[in-house]
């Protein structure tokens, strides 16, 4: 698991607010016809509007997944990845990208397949962050970035302590 593409800025635990994040794969390939499938599931999910930083549900849903057909490999292996995107539910309900949205707050698990057969998982989580880091802006959106009735220095993270700002379902609420 990784921010970037190439998998050099590897992670295991990724916050709601993350730009990026992408599972790589470092195969090599020895034939043609190789069938490499990747997906993202997910295991333990934070209801939205979640009150509590631990407050999470059991689930077993596939969030994503695609499948691959690389060239055979000359000069060492290469990398196949597949990058989750933040969604948001569009007028009909339906989810679409959205680079705006958090990510989801749960565990998830990258798993590999080779020609069918599990060769690789691994396990991630997303979390909440502490607090923003920068200023708060009144009423910007929070809901689903940090839980509900989270308190925040109006300042940021490392800034003074007052005045606070709370997380609410219509934004930042600063005080």
């Amino acid at each position: 698991m990784s921010i970037d593409e190439n998998g050099s800025r590897r992670r295991s635990v990724f916050f709601t607010d993350t730009a990026n994040i992408t599972c790589v794969a470092e195969v090599g390939i020895g034939r043609t016809d190789v069938t490499i499938e990747m997906l993202i599931r997910q295991i333990a999910a934070a209801p939205f509007g979640a009150e509590a930083e631990d407050e999470f549900d059991t689930v077993n849903a596939v969030i994503l997944a695609e499948e691959f057909h690389p060239d055979v490999t000359k000069d060492g292996p290469g990398n196949v990845f597949l990058s989750m995107v933040p969604t948001s539910l569009d007028e009909n309900g339906q989810p679409k990208a959205d680079d705006q949205a958090p990510f989801n707050a749960g565990s998830y698990r990258c798993e590999v397949y080779l020609d069918g057969e599990n060769v690789q998982s691994v396990s991630f989580n997303i979390e909440y962050p502490p607090c923003p880091t920068a200023i708060i802006v009144n009423k910007t959106p929070c809901l689903g970035f940090y839980v509900l009735n989270k308190e925040c220095p109006a300042s940021g993270a490392t800034g003074d302590p007052e005045p606070t700002c709370f997380c609410e379902p219509a934004g930042w609420n600063c005080q």
